[in-house]
């Protein structure tokens, strides 16, 4: 008989923070640019900003984003995450700032793709 348990994942073991950048980082149009970076222990910033300099402006956009929920520096406007970024991806940084507020519980962490 197999021993099946509950599937823990990254995000509910990680703090709102956290899990909110993470969110971030795996949104669908930079996953796997992203992935690389990403690890239990944290994300690898001088790596990642390093890479997100070949990245679209909105791609770019939710790095620097992600990079500022993480670090607590301002730097990104309001106004850029209103007309730079399309709806979906609008929706999943509103669903990341949910997780820094506590008012959103992450129930599982995107899948990553393989980095090879």
């Amino acid at each position: 008989m197999t021993n099946i348990e509950p599937e823990l994942t990254m995000e509910t073991q990680l703090g709102p923070e956290a899990a909110a950048v993470r969110h971030i980082l795996t949104t669908p149009s930079i996953n796997r640019r992203c992935a690389p970076y990403l690890s239990v222990d944290g994300v690898d910033w001088y790596g990642l900003l390093g890479e997100a300099e070949t990245m679209s402006t909105g791609e770019q956009l939710l790095v620097k984003l992600a990079s500022d929920l993480d670090a607590r520096e301002s730097g990104v406007t309001v106004w850029e995450l209103s007309q730079r970024l399309g709806r979906p991806t609008f929706d999943r940084v509103l669903e990341a700032l949910e997780l820094v507020r506590g008012d959103r519980v992450a129930h599982r962490l995107e899948a990553l793709p393989d980095a090879a």
